[in-house]
């Protein structure tokens, strides 16, 4: 059974067609997290992106406070995770708990690299993807700030 198959895989990558989808398939890995595990910590090397299929996960932020955490999201499926493990030597500044258990697809940078000389088409419309993403939580981000100010 490929990655196409498994629960969450088209919904997940709904932004590429069903072409583009199979050729993703072929380096993208999958991940399960049971309740309460961590996918990465603060401190973490980043390497590589996560696509959540199914279950929740809460993003924690060190307060400044001893080793207290505390939560400043929720990612629910569909979310992208860890977006800026695809530059080199970024190191995670959060960390991610599973709510419950969870189903995750994974890209690792090397093979994002290595698919920018055979498939640069799909390169770039994971990119596009990952900037919309990026933007659109800068703007709530951004929103936020503004009422808090």
């Amino acid at each position: 059974m490929n990655n196409t198959e498994h629960m969450g895989y088209a919904e997940v990558f709904a932004f590429l067609d069903a072409e583009e989808q199979q050729r993703l398939a072929v380096v993208a890995s999958e991940i399960s997290l049971a309740q309460g595990a961590f996918l990465f910590e603060v401190g973490d090397q980043a390497a590589e992106v996560f696509f959540l299929a199914q279950g929740r996960l809460s993003v924690l932020k060190k307060t400044g406070f001893h080793r207290k955490m505390q939560i400043v999201a929720i990612l629910e499926p569909g979310a992208i995770v860890g977006e800026a493990g695809l530059l080199v030597g970024h190191i995670h500044k959060t960390s991610i708990r599973s709510i419950e258990e969870a189903h995750l697809f994974c890209l690792k940078r090397q093979d994002i690299e290595a698919l920018e000389h055979t498939d640069p088409q799909l390169v770039v419309q994971l990119l596009k993807r990952l900037l919309q993403v990026s933007s659109l939580r800068l703007e709530k981000t951004a929103e936020r700030l503004t009422k808090v100010l």
